[in-house]
Order: C-alpha cells, then sequence, then structure tokens
C-alpha cells in the first residue's frame, strides 16, 4: 500500500490541474504535467526498491526460518532465551524476541562447538598416547612373534636332531639286541658240550668210534678213538658249567674214556658199602673240557 498511495497523489494533482487552467493556462499545465510525469517515474522507481526491499526481507526471513530449524535439531541446544522481549515503547516485540532467541541458539551452538572442539583436542592428546602405546605394544608383539618363529625353527631343528637320535638309538638298541643275541649264542655254543655213553658195537655201529692200528696173530695193537667226523646229533648236549651228572646205562661194570678228556678228572658217586652207582660228575670242568667238547664213554 506504500508504494501506491504516491501514485494515486499524483494522479489527482494532475487533474486538479488540467480542471483549474482556462485556455490561457495550457502552458504552464503542460510544465505541471511534465513535472508529474518525472515525479511519477521517481515513484515507479521509489515502488521498484521497496519491493526489492520486500522481497531481501522475505529471503532474510526465510533464511532466518532455516537458521532457527537447523539450530533447533542440534543434539544438546538448551531452552535459553526470553520470549517476551520489550520495544522502546515497553510493548512486546516478537521479531525482536525472535531475533533475540535465534541469536541465543547461535551463541549456544558456539558454546557446544568450542566444548566440542576441546574434547577433540583432549581425545587428540589421549588418542596420541594410545597411538604410542599401540605402538609399543605392536612392538612389542612383533618382537615376540619373531622369538616365537626363531623359537619353533630351532624346535624343528631339536626335533630333527631328536628324530635321528631316536632312530640311531633303535638302530643301536636292535645292534645291541642282536649283539646280545650273537653273544649269548656264543657262550651258548663256548659252554655247549656233547657226551655219549653206549657199548663198543652200539658206538662203532652209529660211527662214532673207529679202530685204528693193525693186528697180526699176537702182534700188534688195535687202539678204539673217536670217528674223525662227529655228528652233534648223534651227542647229548650239555652246559660244561651246571654240573649235570652223566648217568651210565650199566652202573656196576667198568667204562672207558675213548674220547681226549683226562679220566681222572671224572668222579663216580658210590654208594655207602663202596658199591658205583653210575653217576659220573666231571670235578674241574674247564680242564676237562679243555681238550674236546666231545665225551665218548665206552661201556663193559
Amino acid at each position: 500500500m506504500r508504494r501506491v498511495f504516491p501514485v494515486i497523489a499524483l494522479l489527482a494533482l494532475v487533474a486538479c490541474d488540467q480542471s483549474g487552467f482556462g485556455v490561457g493556462g495550457r502552458a504552464s499545465a503542460k510544465d505541471s504535467v511534465a513535472a508529474l510525469n518525472a515525479q511519477l517515474a521517481e515513484a515507479k522507481a521509489v515502488a521498484a526498491q521497496q519491493d526489492s526491499l520486500m522481497q531481501g526481507f522475505t529471503q532474510t526471513t526465510k533464511l532466518l526460518d532455516d537458521i532457527d530449524k537447523e539450530l533447533s535439531t542440534v543434539k544438546g541446544l538448551k531452552s535459553h532465551l526470553p520470549l517476551d522481549v520489550k520495544n522502546e515503547s515497553g510493548t512486546t516485540d516478537p521479531k525482536a524476541a525472535y531475533r533475540a532467541s535465534l541469536l541465543g541458539k547461535v551463541q549456544e551452538v558456539t558454546k557446544l562447538l568450542s566444548e566440542s572442539r576441546a574434547r577433540v583436542q583432549t581425545l587428540s592428546k589421549r588418542n596420541t598416547a594410545l597411538q604410542g602405546k599401540i605402538a609399543e605394544y605392536e612392538q612389542t608383539i612383533t618382537t615376540l612373534q619373531s622369538m616365537i618363529d626363531r623359537q619353533k625353527t630351532e624346535i624343528a631343528e631339536l626335533t630333527g636332531k631328536v628324530d635321528s637320535l631316536t632312530t640311531a638309538n633303535t638302530q643301536l638298541a636292535a645292534t645291541n639286541a642282536a649283539m646280545g643275541d650273537t653273544v649269548t649264542q656264543l657262550r651258548r655254543d663256548a659252554n655247549t658240550v656233547y657226551y655219549v655213553v653206549g657199548t663198543k658195537k652200539e658206538l662203532m655201529a652209529k660211527g662214532i668210534i673207529v679202530e685204528e692200528g693193525s693186528k697180526f696173530l699176537f702182534f700188534g695193537h688195535k687202539a678204539l678213538v673217536p670217528a674223525r667226523t662227529l655228528d652233534p646229533s648223534a651227542f647229548t648236549p650239555m652246559n660244561k658249567w651246571s654240573d649235570l651228572p652223566i648217568t651210565l646205562h650199566i652202573p656196576d661194570r667198568p667204562f672207558k674214556v675213548v674220547s681226549r678228556q683226562d679220566p681222572s678228572l671224572i668222579e663216580q658217586v658210590k654208594t655207602a658199602d663202596g658199591k658205583p652207582t653210575g653217576v659220573l660228575h666231571v670235578t674241574k670242568p674247564a680242564e676237562f673240557w679243555a681238550t674236546s667238547k666231545f665225551l665218548i664213554i665206552v661201556e663193559g
């Protein structure tokens, strides 16, 4: 309405001027019209400026509303501003109250921003210290990992050595066992002796003894001797250190040692009245069996 009023006033003045002059005053009327046209143009320019100002005011108001809405969404923003703001005349000014409210919100947001910035700085300091600890922990972990890897390598090497030693020990144990068996067998073989008891006829039939020498009429002599090759399976085996008795088949008959052992080292057990029992014992085994491991006794 403010921009319309000057235009209407100017049109009224033009009408008054045109009706108040006669023919003689037409020249001055033309001057008045020109002046009025100039004033009208000026009024239009003022009206255009007013329109521009109104548009700016509207946009500013909308911008303030948008800012207020955005500020209202800030988390932690408090209710802080007086809504009843008085102007110079002492009456309530809603626009001033709105501006004060908006200014209060801006100040509150600024305060929140400062507090947030302070917290960020504190957290940054803490984060720096934490980063230092994390770097230290990572270095410790790296050192421990290197140690573990090195120990794994050493354990693998030791495991290989243990496996090699275990294999060698197993082989050595097997070798020792074989050697033990061999030694046992050698000892058994060394201590095993053989004897056989029988009549001349029986032993000759088995090829254990033979006669050597010649005899013609009453001259010459034939002796019983062990065969050149003796079969152990034809004898009875025994351990020369076991002191097992050798039993004759015919106790009360004399016997003769045909093999190379010393007969004096054989002792025959007798009864209480001095009769032979047919049980023979070797008194000195080492000396007795030194000459031969085959004992041949001929009965009768």
